[in-house]
């Protein structure tokens, strides 16, 4: 037997990233989806490529450049609006709002 969703359930199941937080050697770097999911992009393409470039990254306390190849960790987690809090909530809890 299904159960039939209301829309207000179906709304409340859609995630929305807010923010990328970097792991890259033992620091942590926060960031906005537009320079993260660009970052992800450039590593994507470098790993594949098997060569090693600087990347630039645009973070909450200003700008890194960071070297990306394929003997150099990194993760990258996806940040989601923190449950019953509002975009805005999220994004001053991690610094990228005022």
């Amino acid at each position: 037997m299904s159960e039939t969703l209301t829309d207000s359930e179906v709304a409340g199941l859609s995630a929305k990233t807010v923010a990328h937080v970097v792991h890259y050697r033992r620091k942590t770097y926060v960031t906005r989806p537009s320079e993260g999911y660009a970052l992800l992009k450039r590593v994507r393409t470098l790993l594949k490529d098997g060569t090693t470039d600087l990347v630039p990254l645009v973070h909450r306390d200003g700008f890194v450049w960071l070297a990306i190849g394929p003997g150099i960790p990194i993760a990258v987690d996806e940040i989601e609006t923190d449950a019953g809090h509002s975009e805005k909530h999220t994004l001053k809890r991690l610094g990228l709002e005022e």
